[in-house]
This record gives C-alpha cells, sequence and structure tokens, in this order.
C-alpha cells in the first residue's frame, strides 16, 4: 500500500498524535534520578540530626542518567512529531540541539546502554536529519516508518524500562528507607502519644504520594507499551493491508494511549 489515500494518511495521523501526547506526558512524571540522590541524603541527614549550609551529596551520576533519559525521550519525541506532522502534509523541523551528541555505551547510575542502544539512538537521529534535508513529504512517509521501526522499538523499550524499573525500584528503596525511619522514631521514648500519632500520619501521607508516582510511571509504561504496538503494526502492514483495515488498527491504538493518558492525568489531580 502507497501512504497517499486521505483515510490511511488521517489514521497515521491519529496514531502518530497521540503517541505524541503519550511520550510527552514524560515531562510530567514528579521524579528524576538525581532527584531521588537528594531525597536520600536529604533522609539520610534527618536521620542523624544534620543541618548543614548545603547539600553534600554526590549525584554527578544520577544527573548523567537523567541527561541520557532525555536524549531517548527527545529523539523519540522528535521522530513521532515528525510522523505527525508529515502525515498531516506538513512540512517539519527538528531541534537538532538536543541530537549533537550521541549516546555512549555504559553504566550511569541504575541506567546501562548496551551497543544497541547506542546503535539505535545513532540511527534515528541520522534518519531525523535525512528526513528534513529530504523535504519528507507524504510520498515518503512508508520510507521514514520502515527505516525508523528498528531504531524506534528499541528506544521505546529502554525509555520503558528506564521509567517502570529503575527509576520506579529508586522509589521502592525510598519507601524501604522512610519505613525503617519511622519504625525508629515511634520505637524510640523521646515523642509523645501524641507525637507518635502524628508520624504515623506523615508516614503514610508520604507513602501514598510515592505510590501515586509510582503508579504514573506504570501509566507511562503501558502507554509506551501501545505506542510500539501500534509502531510495529504500521511496519509490518505498510505494503499490503488496506485502508480500512489500517484505518481500523491504529484508531485502536489511539484510543488505547488516549485512554492511558488520561488515567495518567487523574493521578495528578
Amino acid at each position: 500500500m502507497i501512504f497517499s489515500g486521505c483515510a490511511s494518511l488521517r489514521s497515521v495521523n491519529e496514531y502518530s498524535s497521540a503517541s505524541v501526547d503519550g511520550i510527552r506526558k514524560f515531562e510530567e512524571i514528579g521524579y528524576s534520578f538525581q532527584q531521588h540522590c537528594l531525597d536520600r541524603c536529604e533522609l539520610e541527614s534527618v536521620r542523624n540530626f544534620e543541618i548543614k549550609r548545603q547539600t553534600e551529596c554526590d549525584c554527578k551520576d544520577y544527573k548523567k542518567a537523567d541527561q541520557i533519559t532525555e536524549k531517548i525521550y527527545n529523539s523519540l519525541k522528535s521522530y513521532f512529531t515528525g510522523l505527525s506532522n508529515l502525515s498531516a502534509n506538513k512540512l517539519t523541523a527538528y531541534n537538532f540541539r538536543s541530537l549533537e551528541t550521541s549516546l555512549v555505551r555504559g553504566e550511569f547510575g541504575k541506567i546501562e546502554i548496551n551497543d544497541d542502544q547506542v546503535e539505535a539512538y545513532s540511527n534515528l537521529s541520522g534518519i531525523l536529519l535525512k528526513a528534513t534535508t529530504d523535504i519528507f513529504r507524504r510520498n515518503k512517509i512508508k520510507q521514514y516508518i520502515g527505516e525508523a521501526n528498528d531504531p524506534v522499538q528499541v528506544l521505546l523499550e529502554k525509555l520503558r524500562f528506564i521509567i517502570q524499573e529503575n527509576l520506579k525500584s529508586e522509589l521502592d528503596f525510598k519507601k524501604e528507607k522512610l519505613f525503617d525511619f519511622y519504625i525508629g522514631m515511634k520505637m524510640g521514648n523521646t515523642l509523645s502519644d501524641y507525637e507518635k500519632g502524628k508520624a504515623v500520619g506523615d508516614y503514610y501521607d508520604q507513602i501514598a504520594g510515592i505510590v501515586t508516582l509510582q503508579d504514573q510511571m506504570d501509566a507511562f509504561a503501558r502507554s509506551l507499551k501501545s505506542i510500539s504496538e501500534g509502531h510495529q503494526e504500521l511496519y509490518n502492514n505498510r505494503n499490503k493491508i488496506t485502508v480500512r483495515d489500517l484505518a481500523v488498527q491504529l484508531s485502536g491504538y489511539a484510543c488505547d494511549i488516549q485512554e492511558i493518558i488520561s488515567e495518567f492525568n487523574k493521578l495528578k489531580d
């Protein structure tokens, strides 16, 4: 199938626009690796009753983990923004400043980047550059999708893993530390019953906030999974699926993504 039918391109546009909205929810996740590092240091200072003029935390690796995550996010946002614009018959442009430096192999805090992910990032950056210099239009969408699918799948899975496994596990660590801290406070002999009751309330308030953050991360990860499955469907059937079948399949993925976005938004309220 050649992507020239209006109905076909409309379904591609609906799916890709929903994908952009889903991916951009990354910016609304209220936690980061660097924040985890700072929280850990602050909790340790409170436990030891230490008051310092400024935080003395070595968070370089955690900051680097955030930077790497941001790079992967920006590359995916740029790709799906381009797909959305192209399917609407618009010229598209990219902010190449965010893609100027390469992804490098190694371990950065909780994040590990391997050769496949380095290659995927490099390949997708090249595709984005070519899409701009070649002035991709409607007749190039099939090529754009075909070349990008492999790196897009690798990077979507990596971003999902970073958020749902690496970053979410840092919050599990924080829950354990809070539990130990408040149990120690409760077992001590320095607080009145009223103060102990208030401490218990404070503990559960903090745990509830952490659980909400983790639920947001899970919702975001599920949206990435739907985006990934939708793009694979689009890639697999780009040469043989009928316009009607394509529209039905992509509309289903677009609806799934929007429903997850709605769930994410409710968690913020």
